[in-house]
Protein backbone atom coordinates (compact mmCIF):
# COMPACT_ATOMS: atom_id res chain seq x y z
CA UNK A 1 0.00 0.00 0.00
CA UNK A 2 1.12 3.62 -0.45
CA UNK A 3 -0.15 6.78 1.36
CA UNK A 4 -1.89 9.16 -0.83
CA UNK A 5 -1.61 12.66 0.30
CA UNK A 6 -2.48 15.74 -1.77
CA UNK A 7 -4.02 18.78 -2.36
CA UNK A 8 -5.45 21.13 -5.09
CA UNK A 9 -6.09 24.77 -4.66
CA UNK A 10 -9.42 25.20 -6.49
CA UNK A 11 -9.56 29.08 -6.83
CA UNK A 12 -13.57 29.31 -6.87
CA UNK A 13 -15.77 30.61 -4.81
CA UNK A 14 -16.80 27.63 -1.63
CA UNK A 15 -20.18 27.22 -3.33
CA UNK A 16 -19.12 26.94 -6.60
CA UNK A 17 -16.43 24.64 -5.28
CA UNK A 18 -18.97 22.27 -3.07
CA UNK A 19 -21.42 22.02 -6.32
CA UNK A 20 -18.50 20.78 -8.31
CA UNK A 21 -17.18 18.58 -5.89
CA UNK A 22 -20.59 17.04 -5.43
CA UNK A 23 -20.31 16.58 -9.11
CA UNK A 24 -16.45 15.31 -9.28
CA UNK A 25 -17.93 12.25 -6.64
CA UNK A 26 -20.35 11.36 -8.97
CA UNK A 27 -17.93 11.33 -12.16
CA UNK A 28 -15.69 9.42 -10.61
CA UNK A 29 -17.85 6.78 -9.59
CA UNK A 30 -19.64 6.80 -13.24
CA UNK A 31 -15.94 6.35 -14.82
CA UNK A 32 -14.73 4.17 -11.79
CA UNK A 33 -17.92 2.41 -10.23
CA UNK A 34 -16.40 -0.90 -11.31
CA UNK A 35 -14.08 -0.85 -8.40
CA UNK A 36 -15.52 1.77 -6.12
CA UNK A 37 -17.22 -0.28 -3.89
CA UNK A 38 -18.76 2.67 -1.30
CA UNK A 39 -18.85 6.41 -0.66
CA UNK A 40 -20.04 7.94 2.49
CA UNK A 41 -20.47 11.27 2.54
CA UNK A 42 -20.32 13.85 5.42
CA UNK A 43 -23.40 15.37 6.75
CA UNK A 44 -22.94 18.66 5.00
CA UNK A 45 -21.10 17.11 1.21
CA UNK A 46 -18.10 18.98 2.20
CA UNK A 47 -16.47 15.46 2.75
CA UNK A 48 -16.13 11.68 1.02
CA UNK A 49 -14.83 8.35 1.29
CA UNK A 50 -14.56 6.09 -1.19
CA UNK A 51 -13.60 2.63 -0.29
CA UNK A 52 -13.21 -0.74 -2.85
CA UNK A 53 -10.58 -3.65 -3.22
CA UNK A 54 -7.51 -2.38 -1.79
CA UNK A 55 -7.95 1.44 -1.26
CA UNK A 56 -10.05 3.82 1.13
CA UNK A 57 -9.39 7.38 -0.39
CA UNK A 58 -10.60 10.33 1.91
CA UNK A 59 -11.49 13.53 0.26
CA UNK A 60 -12.82 16.99 1.45
CA UNK A 61 -13.12 20.75 -0.04
CA UNK A 62 -12.59 23.79 2.12
CA UNK A 63 -12.29 27.44 1.62
CA UNK A 64 -9.03 27.17 -0.70
CA UNK A 65 -8.35 23.54 -1.86
CA UNK A 66 -9.28 19.55 -2.53
CA UNK A 67 -7.87 17.24 0.38
CA UNK A 68 -7.25 13.52 -1.20
CA UNK A 69 -5.74 11.29 1.85
CA UNK A 70 -5.94 7.70 1.93
CA UNK A 71 -4.21 4.59 1.28
CA UNK A 72 -3.85 3.42 -2.27
CA UNK A 73 -1.89 0.32 -4.34
CA UNK A 74 1.38 0.99 -5.12
CA UNK A 75 0.32 1.01 -9.03
CA UNK A 76 -1.41 4.03 -8.26
CA UNK A 77 0.85 6.03 -7.09
CA UNK A 78 2.19 5.74 -11.36
CA UNK A 79 -0.73 7.48 -12.03
CA UNK A 80 -1.08 10.39 -9.29
CA UNK A 81 -0.44 13.11 -12.01
CA UNK A 82 -3.28 11.39 -14.48
CA UNK A 83 -5.38 11.99 -10.60
CA UNK A 84 -4.15 15.02 -10.50
CA UNK A 85 -5.19 16.21 -13.71
CA UNK A 86 -8.52 14.39 -13.21
CA UNK A 87 -9.37 16.59 -10.16
CA UNK A 88 -8.48 19.81 -11.54
CA UNK A 89 -10.49 19.14 -14.57
CA UNK A 90 -13.38 18.40 -12.75
CA UNK A 91 -12.92 21.76 -10.27
CA UNK A 92 -12.67 23.65 -13.00
CA UNK A 93 -16.14 22.17 -15.13
CA UNK A 94 -19.07 23.93 -14.00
Amino acid sequence: MAALNMSVKHGQTVEAARANFDRGISRAEAQFGAYIKTIEWSDDRTAATLKGPGFEVNLKVDADSVHATGHVPFFFKLFEGQVRKFVEETLTRG
